[in-house]
Parts: structure tokens; C-alpha cells; sequence
């Protein structure tokens, strides 16, 4: 298995993903991250529940396209990148990210 470090990049926060983190009926907390291209399902769920000390009940990943760029004449492309839905179970939270 990876590192830690190699698996988790960053946690993606925005006022979307912040707005969601609480599902108010059932107190179900989720949280977004931005993840290595390569990792799976299964090491994302073992990196955050190694380095949070939570139980996840489930990870949901999507890549994010890079978008077409100009700089004056030039034609260029940003680079892919995947995020990670992670939601965990009934009363864990990651307590780093909350007020953020």
C-alpha cells in the first residue's frame, strides 16, 4: 500500500462542500478530498481511516477535467484531478476540518 501522504493531497474545501458536510436528518457527516489519480477506492477508504482515527462507510470518486486555458495566442490545458466523497458512519466526524 501507498503512504499516507501519497494517497490524500488535500482536503477540498468550498462553499459547496462545506454547505453539505452535515446531512441535517441524519447527522451524517461527508467530506471532500482531493486524491492521488491512481488510488483506489479501498486505499482511500484505509488512508483516512488510518490518518483520522474515523470509520467510513463509504468513498464516492469523480475526475475533475482540466479545463482549455489561454494566455494570449497560446492554447492550453490544465491538468485532471480526482476527489474523493468520503461519508462516515452515524456520530464519527473529522474534528481538523469542522469550521474550517
Amino acid at each position: 500500500m501507498k503512504e499516507i501522504h501519497e494517497i490524500l493531497v488535500a482536503p477540498h474545501i468550498t462553499e459547496d462542500s462545506t454547505k453539505n458536510m452535515v446531512d441535517p436528518r441524519s447527522g451524517v457527516r461527508q467530506y471532500v478530498f482531493k486524491v492521488a489519480m491512481d488510488a483506489s477506492k479501498p486505499e482511500i477508504k484505509a488512508a483516512i481511516e488510518k490518518r483520522f482515527d474515523v470509520k467510513v462507510d463509504s468513498v464516492n470518486t469523480l475526475i475533475n477535467r482540466g479545463k482549455m486555458k489561454r494566455v494570449r495566442y497560446v492554447a492550453g490545458k490544465k491538468s485532471n484531478w480526482k476527489k474523493a466523497y468520503i461519508t462516515l458512519k452515524a456520530g464519527q466526524k473529522i474534528a481538523e476540518l469542522e469550521g474550517v
